[in-house]
């Protein structure tokens, strides 16, 4: 055996009995429901507001990027419209939302502070059922790690992302839904989240919004 690898391996046993073990990958779910649904059409088993599915339609269509199914969303005609997908998260043993987005036109002079400029290329939202809700968004100018209460106790808006520095890269983000719950809300997570949501939007500056969202899911751990 050489003389480095069989000091190398001494260092492992050493280490592993020392309990400094190899962490086991978190174990993940997907939720999109992007993978079987067809390309070109409003994405399976997403919905929105009733009577909003002729124009959500016209914002979310899936597309297809190197054998990968995503969910395009352009919102060039003012439409302003989120969908969801609700699915059964048992939020004690996958505390953790990963997914991936690509800021494609951020509209310009957008503020999520602001009704009359509350606009984002990408935004995520976990929801709490009906009441409440964490919106993570890319904003074209709340600083990230900022957010805005827009419903104290209710509705909380996060900056994950800032700017047009990465527009049209892929950003893979990790949302702690359980701390971020307990950070904003200011109490404990007593339920479970209901499930996600997406929108992209540009109807109150008027301005173009698009971006690509891929590869949602929940997880054990970071």
């Amino acid at each position: 055996m050489n003389p480095k690898n069989r000091s190398l391996g001494l260092v492992v046993a050493a280490l592993l009995c020392l309990g400094f073990a190899p962490l086991a990958a978190a174990e993940e779910i997907v939720v999109d429901g992007l993978a079987a649904s067809e390309v070109g059409a409003f994405p399976k088993n997403w919905k929105t507001y009733p009577f909003h599915y002729g124009k959500a339609e016209k914002v979310y269509k899936v597309a297809e990027e190197n054998g990968r199914k995503i969910l395009r969303a352009d919102d060039s005609q003012d439409i302003s419209v989120p969908i969801f997908k609700d699915f059964a998260w048992d939020i004690a043993k996958y505390p953790y939302l990963k997914f991936r987005w690509r800021a494609q036109k951020i509209p310009a002079g957008s503020r999520e502070t602001s009704p009359a400029t509350n606009d984002s290329a990408c935004a995520v939202y976990v929801g709490f059922g009906r009441t409440s809700a964490l919106k993570y968004v890319w904003s074209a100018s709340l600083g990230e790690g900022s957010y805005w209460a827009k419903n104290p106790g209710k509705f909380y808006i996060i900056a994950k992302q800032n700017g047009s520095g990465s527009v049209g890269r892929w950003t893979e983000e990790t949302v702690s839904v359980k701390e971020d719950y307990q950070k904003y809300f200011g109490r404990p997570l007593e339920k479970k989240p209901s499930g996600i949501g997406v929108m992209t939007d540009g109807n109150a500056t008027h301005q173009p919004a698009a971006c690509d969202y891929a590869d949602f899911r929940i997880a054990t751990g970071p």
